[in-house]
């Protein structure tokens, strides 16, 4: 998530080689499946999801929020 400390000091050392921001940031996407980032409201929203009786059902589920990135 771009919009995050880590990420903006990983954008720092990356600067360094003339990467912009924004190119920085369509990096990111290009490593998605939906070739965009997530954004840390989508990942407060599966929090509030996932704590709310909507997932009562759900037991020792692991909710994958990489949006099929392969940066592994």
């Amino acid at each position: 998530m771009p919009e995050t400390r880590t990420m903006k000091e990983v954008f720092d050392v990356k600067a360094a080689s003339g990467i912009t921001w924004e190119q920085f940031q369509g990096y990111l996407a290009s490593t998605t499946h939906p070739r965009r980032v997530m954004t840390l409201e989508e990942v407060a929203n599966m929090a509030v999801f996932m704590a709310s009786d909507k997932a009562s059902r759900m037991t020792g589920a692991t909710v994958n929020l990489t949006m099929g990135s392969l940066d592994d």
